[in-house]
């Protein structure tokens, strides 16, 4: 069951901040890391990612989520 955590909101909100860091700073990372072989639109794409795993780590989401993944995959063997 759903159930608010501080620890979680924290741990989004830091997640968020990294998240914007990358994609305040897409092009330098993606030189140095890609070697410019690699398009600026994916690092940037990859840090809306980081982002929005940071929102749904804020409101303590992911647990449902991977709760969701993993019945999908072991077809309700968790449950029981």
């Amino acid at each position: 069951m759903y159930e608010f955590s501080w620890l979680w909101f924290f741990v989004g909100i830091l997640t968020i901040v990294a998240g914007v860091l990358f994609l305040r700073f897409y092009k330098q990372i993606a030189d140095t890391m890609g070697s410019g072989v690699a398009s600026y639109q994916r690092y940037k794409l990859v840090a809306l990612g980081i982002c929005g795993a940071g929102f749904i780590m804020m409101f303590n989401v992911h647990n449902l989520v991977l709760g969701f993944i993993a019945n999908l995959i072991f077809g309700g063997v968790l449950n029981k």
